[in-house]
């Protein structure tokens, strides 16, 4: 079944987006619902899935709107989970561009450039209802303090599938937003924070040894995660980070890079 058919396709900044059907499934599987909540839950998942791709979307924007600055071209985004069309695999969101550079400091921009779009949309959104009256809780990511809508603040919602969808597009932007670009930011190769490490550490040794050692800080700091989650008792990032780790010895013993 061709399922590219359903695929949803815009342009914005003049920068072709396509969101795949595969990206609701992402929504899908990592929505809080899937832990179990009373209520209408599906009005709630609208209003996650919303925020979901709003806060992938402002984060792959920053790194195409900076690829676009910094080596011209027109890139383009994908969300989901599939091949681009330049063949890439995408998990998430991917943005890609034809135009080739190997200067470091650009790269490392280039990279830098999501996360900080995504942290600096998120919070100026929890900013702005905060001075509208919304309050926040402290919530904690890996010891990280995450600003956490109050549900009080959305009483006067009373219809419930509304306060549903409106606390949780809240929750979703501010949370995904400030999670998506500080775990993107860990020195870890493929994340941004890897990108950057692989950029800075080629210019100062050489593009083969500068590759080795961090990969080989990529591989210490996969583990320590994978450690910190499964402290936490979340198995599922616990195994996803110790994959990357096994990525990153592969291509150490093989010398991919």
């Amino acid at each position: 079944m061709d399922l590219s058919k359903y695929d949803w396709k815009f342009k914005l900044f003049g920068i072709p987006v396509r969101v795949m059907v595969t990206f609701w499934l992402i929504c899908i599987f990592f929505s809080p619902f899937l832990k179990g909540y009373e209520g209408p839950w599906l009005f709630g998942l609208f209003g996650w899935s919303a925020a979901l791709l709003l806060s992938v979307l402002a984060h792959e924007t920053g790194h195409a709107l900076a690829m676009r600055r910094l080596y011209g071209g027109t890139p383009r985004i994908d969300l989901g989970i599939g091949r681009t069309s330049s063949g890439a695999f995408v998990f998430g969101g991917l943005t890609t561009s034809y135009v080739a550079d190997s200067v470091p400091i650009k790269r490392a921009l280039v990279s830098a450039a999501g996360p900080v779009a995504g942290i600096a949309l998120s919070l100026a959104f929890a900013l702005i209802l905060a001075l509208f009256g919304v309050r926040f809780g402290v919530d904690f990511f890996l010891g990280v303090p995450i600003p956490e809508p109050d549900p009080r603040s959305f009483a006067f919602l009373r219809v419930p599938a509304l306060l549903y969808f409106v606390y949780f597009f809240v929750y979703g932007f501010v949370w995904v937003g400030l999670v998506w670009g500080l775990f993107n930011l860990a020195p870890i190769v493929p994340f941004d924070g890897g990108h950057i490490l692989l950029a800075v550490f080629t210019s100062l040794f050489g593009r083969r040894e500068g590759a080795r050692w961090a990969l080989v800080i990529s591989f210490v700091a996969a583990i320590a995660l994978a450690i910190l989650f499964i402290a936490r008792g979340n198995f599922i990032m616990t195994l996803f980070c110790l994959f990357i780790a096994y990525q990153n010895y592969q291509l150490q013993m093989y010398g991919r890079f």
